[in-house]
């Protein structure tokens, strides 16, 4: 009863009195499954980090096998940016699969290309069927710049094991990146006969078709009407956009983590609040999702209908928030480009930005859209821009490649961003 408590507890951030109903399920019943853990990701969410770090350790001892286990508690070393300790729990493990799996992702990760790869060769040496090390091997591979290996390695996985939209979406960036958008395009088709609404592949699909200039990527992305900006009026209680926007910005203060951006974010040089944000309940939040919801529903309405189109072949009247969140980026920060691959509409509020933004000729801290996180020779490689302002919501299709301009300022740049998906 109390665990099931401190779960609802922390969805509505209430921290504290989360972690005083731990206490209570731990005085029951010390032996109640993932207890461990969800003090550990309480403790987070109250910035109590070195004690968080204690129960992964302690957990980690009377488990060592346990590959969540590791995944979160190096995530953490990351965060805080302990790095004299990051990844130094998986030589004390158990040399076994999964844990060398895990090791060899977060290397990845941090570009220590050499050592992941050398996890992913050994794995595949032992195992010539173990489909994930052979697909590691091929993606570390691209990541050393080595794409025709890469290609070739990909090719045999789809050839032995057959692939899903999603690896056919990872298969066709060393296409591209190895000048051959004809073969990246033809891959992705493969995975969108599979998944026509894939967003890795049509994401992938939309930079082959402006390498190939075959128009696909205008028709697929339609950046001068399927990315839209809404001015919002103010909630209900409030006679501007900056009184509720300033309350709402100091009242989301206490959801940032007084740490680093998590290791698996766009975001650089900031932060990121976890769980999702608008389920919450929190008043300020809430009365903002209400301005949000109205803007959401007038941008589906307003989409058009095109039952061959990718994006607006979903369009219904009823949706939901698939995940939401609040972002911090700080002087220098800023968020790699990247596509949101499980959604159908992306977005971003923007709370506070800082004074740089207001310069309309080096666009600092402006969000851009179409330019690929791929080093390719694209003769347009941004393809639409939009100046924050606060009060703000940008709509866009969530396969679209977007990221921000870094910025220059002592002042913060907080938004909230969110993720819709259709309802049936």
């Amino acid at each position: 009863m109390y665990l099931q408590l401190a779960q609802t507890l922390r969805r509505q951030r209430k921290d504290a009195e989360a972690l005083a109903a731990l206490d209570s399920a731990e005085a029951m019943d010390a032996t109640l499954p993932g207890l461990a853990r969800h003090r550990a990701e309480t403790l987070q969410n109250l910035n109590r980090f070195d004690e968080a770090l204690a129960i992964f350790e302690k957990e980690l001892a009377r488990t060592p096998g346990d590959p969540g286990l590791h995944l979160d508690y190096n995530a953490l070393l990351y965060q805080l940016g302990r790095t004299g300790e990051f990844l130094k729990s998986y030589d004390r493990g158990p040399q076994n699969r999964e844990l060398l799996l895990g090791k060899a992702f977060l290397l990845a990760r941090e570009q220590r290309h050499g050592e992941a790869q050398a996890i992913y060769v050994g794995l595949a040496a032992r195992d010539s069927n173990d489909r994930l090390a052979a697909v590691g091997v091929a993606q570390v591979l691209t990541m050393m710049g080595r794409y025709a290996e890469a290609l070739a390695q990909f090719e045999s996985v789809l050839a032995h094991h057959g692939g899903d939209a999603k690896l056919f979406s990872i298969a066709a960036e060393p296409a591209l990146l190895n000048g051959d958008p004809q073969k990246a395009a033809w891959l992705c088709e493969q995975g969108l006969a599979q998944a026509p609404h894939s967003g890795s592949c049509l994401a992938m699909l939309s930079i082959a078709s402006r390498m190939l200039q075959d128009g696909r990527d205008d028709t697929l992305n339609c950046y001068d009407s399927l990315v839209r900006s809404f001015d919002l009026d103010p909630p209900q209680g409030f006679s501007s956009m900056e009184d509720f926007n300033a309350e709402l910005n100091t009242s989301l203060d206490r959801l940032h983590p007084r740490s680093r951006e998590l290791i698996d974010q766009s975001l650089r040089g900031g932060t990121q609040t976890p769980g999702h944000l608008f389920p919450a309940g929190l008043p300020l939040v809430t009365k903002l999702k209400q301005r949000i919801d109205e803007a959401v529903a007038r941008y589906i309405v307003e989409l058009g209908e095109d039952a061959r189109h990718p994006m607006l072949s979903r369009r219904g009247r009823n949706f939901r928030y698939a995940g939401s969140w609040s972002s911090r980026l700080h002087d220098s920060g800023f968020h790699v480009n990247h596509f949101h691959p499980d959604g159908w509409i992306s977005s971003c509020y923007y709370v506070s930005v800082p004074d740089a933004v207001k310069d309309e000729a080096a666009m600092q801290g402006w969000i851009k859209f179409g330019e690929p996180a791929l080093e390719l020779a694209l003769k347009q490689p941004i393809r639409r821009t939009i100046q924050p302002v606060p009060g703000r919501l940008v709509l866009f299709p969530s396969y679209m490649w977007h990221g921000t301009v870094p910025f220059h300022d002592k002042a913060a740049r907080t938004t909230i961003a969110f993720d819709v998906v259709p309802v049936d």
